[in-house]
């Protein structure tokens, strides 16, 4: 039985949210707060599996009482958010960034054809989010970084690196910023990237991090030549790949059905940029759950380019990366705070 403490200030909503989830007989809501202090409060009273979390609250909101329960009682979280202003996504984001593992829309529209997807979705989720063991969060990682322990980077630095390419689901909105957030604006090649996301929300994201780093962050678009100092991540509902056109590197979006489950896939854009770019390219596979990813890092390492883990210790869920390592799909294995070091070390700004 999976034991949910629901946190809303609204009693429409909650009522709502605890019907749907009592539909389920392998869930069970313990209790239900309306602002964050309560939920801190219930949270070490009742130890619940986990939080379903609002983001805007009287006297507390969902942000500051993720990360108050986080450093206390470290216990999977699920923003639920209403989706609507550009408010609504940066505070889902600041959430996922507080420790909150997923971000999913209200599901107060119970009258929309679409709603029966939406809730098995909710629950889908939040049945999955339940089984993560969570930590404590440990204060801010600073951007002083720290030399990485390996053998191979003074090998690697020979490599005239043509592209990075990043993959990642859960916990990865946090991973991304905390490694993205370091690297300058004139840094010398482009970062392409797939995170799994709920649809209609890494339009969002791209926004919301293009607000917080040094890097042009956006989506990618077909035929878009493919800059440096700059961060694309691919679309909802498109695979996306690596192609010349006339010499210079551009996107290519490919509208398929899913590969490992996803689409976009992160498997299709490595295996792509490993026939493009070959050992030119670097390929970095970041925390998140089953194994997308992990063949496209293998065809990464066989065209004898650079591919890099995240450690089993400072992911949220170490799934992805232990696919690509059972593979034998490995050279470097690092921990979130030394990969930004580690890449501007392979891609010096000149």
């Amino acid at each position: 039985m999976i034991r949910i403490l629901i946190v809303d200030d609204s009693n429409t909503e909650t009522a709502i949210l605890k019907h749907l989830l009592e539909t389920s007989p392998d869930f069970i809501v313990v209790g239900c707060a309306k602002n964050g202090a309560e939920a801190i409060k219930l949270v070490a009273l009742l130890k619940p599996d986990l939080i379903t979390m609002d983001i805007q609250m009287p006297v507390m909101d969902g942000i500051e009482a993720t990360k108050i329960i986080m450093e206390q009682n470290p216990t999977p979280i699920v923003m639920i958010s209403a989706k609507v202003t550009d408010e609504d996504f940066d505070a889902s984001f600041k959430g996922l960034n507080a420790g909150a593992l997923s971000v999913l829309p209200k599901p107060f529209n119970v009258s929309s054809p679409h709603s029966k997807i939406e809730q098995q979705n909710i629950m889908d989720t939040i049945r999955i989010m339940s089984g993560i063991k969570v930590l404590k969060r440990k204060p801010l990682i600073k951007k002083t970084t720290i030399k990485p322990e390996t053998k191979s980077l003074k090998r690697e630095s020979q490599r005239l690196a043509q592209m990075i390419v990043m993959g990642s689901s859960v916990g990865g909105t946090q991973a991304l910023n905390i490694i993205l957030s370091p690297l300058p604006k004139n840094f010398p090649v482009p970062i392409l990237v797939v995170q799994h996301m709920m649809p209609g929300y890494i339009s969002g994201y791209t926004k919301w991090l293009d607000n917080n780093i040094n890097l042009l962050v956006g989506e990618m678009k077909h035929n878009e030549p493919l800059l440096p100092g700059r961060v694309y991540f691919a679309p909802d509902g498109y695979h996306s790949e690596v192609q010349r056109i006339n010499s210079l590197l551009a996107c290519k979006l490919i509208k398929s059905s899913s590969v490992s489950g996803f689409c976009p896939s992160i498997t299709v854009l490595f295996e792509s940029v490993a026939k493009v770019c070959g050992r030119q390219a670097i390929g970095v596979l970041l925390t998140g759950m089953g194994n997308d990813g992990a063949e496209g890092l293998l065809s990464i390492k066989s065209a004898e380019g650079h591919t890099i883990i995240q450690d089993k210790e400072s992911s949220i869920v170490f799934g992805m990366a232990a696919a690509a390592q059972e593979l034998g799909a490995v050279e470097t294995v690092l921990k979130l705070d030394q990969i930004a070091n580690y890449l501007m070390r392979l891609c010096p700004v000149k």
